[in-house]
């Protein structure tokens, strides 16, 4: 599933790519992955308008448009974002289509259609909708506010870095890497974390997110691009923890599959 370095790769791809271009024509391949608008709807938002922002918050993708109103992409289990500039490279399961008038084409890919592409009239409105928290890379994101965020939780750690509600963006496999840079066990209860401990989690959340977008690694693409002592590239059946050379420990964790080396991750 695409999480928060996924997502800005997208963005800069849109920002790259598509911002200040005119779309000339929309092609919607498949109506389920649209919002609430119908296909007609939605194609005469785009059509004629011109990208001139790109805004990423959590796991969500947005694209602010001259005549008002943004495309809104959430990339689900298996969504993507490319551009083409030849239309015999359009890439399989595009499910929607911008062409821009003889300058390429930018194409949402979505293969188990869990997903979705919409037309929002305002960014902000729409992250209240979604009920998201604070992104996790925001720089107004304060440890304060995190600390607070989090006070009431009873849950594990783990369950609660993925809560999009919390905080935005982390999903099943950068939170294993999160709590094992932190050193954290991902079953320990929020509740049993000290101050110390909260505080070290925020800056080493920051800082494996900021990594994975420095070196263009993605939740699952591009793992072997994560610096050395990364979780990531051995989080796989076998797999050895890059510290200590522990066989790593597979198990249940708020009903995702998580990775952790019983050695380094104590409770």
């Amino acid at each position: 599933m695409p999480e928060l370095p996924d997502v800005e790769r997208f963005k800069r791809i849109l920002a790259r790519s598509a911002l200040g271009k005119r779309v000339e024509r929309v092609v919607v391949s498949d109506a389920r992955i649209l919002g609430k608008r119908s296909p007609r709807t939605f194609v005469e938002c785009l059509q004629g308008a011109s990208l001139v922002e790109a805004r990423r918050h959590g796991k969500h993708l947005m694209a602010r448009l001259d005549r008002g109103g943004w495309l809104a992409l959430h990339f689900g289990m298996t969504g993507a974002l490319h551009f083409v500039q030849d239309l015999d490279k359009e890439p399989p399961f595009t499910r929607v289509r911008l062409d821009f008038r003889k300058d390429g084409h930018l194409a949402y890919t979505n293969k188990r259609m869990i997903g979705r592409v919409d037309v929002v009239d305002d960014a902000t409105e729409f992250i209240a909708r979604e009920k998201l928290g604070p992104d996790a890379l925001d720089p107004h994101f304060s440890l304060a506010e995190f600390r607070a965020a989090v006070a009431d939780i009873k849950r594990d750690v783990k369950s609660a870095l993925m809560d999009q509600e919390l905080v935005a963006g982390i999903g099943n496999i950068y939170s294993d890497e999160i709590l094992f840079q932190a050193r954290i066990d991902p079953t320990t209860r929020v509740s049993e974390l000290s101050q110390a401990s909260l505080k070290h989690l925020f800056t080493v959340m920051r800082k494996v997110l900021e990594t994975a977008i420095a070196h263009g690694a993605g939740s699952e693409e591009f793992i072997d691009q994560m610096p050395k002592g990364a979780l990531l590239p051995e989080r796989k059946k076998g797999g050895q923890c890059p510290r200590c050379h522990s066989q790593l420990s597979v198990s249940k964790v708020g009903g995702r599959t998580s990775y952790y080396c019983p050695r380094c991750q104590r409770g």
